[in-house]
């Protein structure tokens, strides 16, 4: 089963911007992600159309199967 972590940040203007991270450790907090999620927000490398990321929206993990056929 595929795992990855999708963070999710909205600029001052309302624009979002998910960043996929793939495989993410089973052992990462809540806090860990929110810290690791403000340190990207501070380090002004994201923007949306040329305005940088504001707020942290939100924070998931996704499973998926995916079965090969051909």
């Amino acid at each position: 089963m595929a795992k990855s972590l999708q963070l999710q940040f909205e600029t001052t203007t309302g624009k979002r911007l998910m960043v996929t991270v793939d495989d993410p450790k089973d052992s990462l907090t809540n806090t860990e992600i929110e810290v690791g999620m403000e340190a990207i927000i501070a380090s002004n490398v994201f923007h949306v159309e040329g305005i940088p990321l504001s707020i942290v929206k939100s924070a998931r993990v996704v499973e998926r199967n995916v079965t090969q056929i051909i």
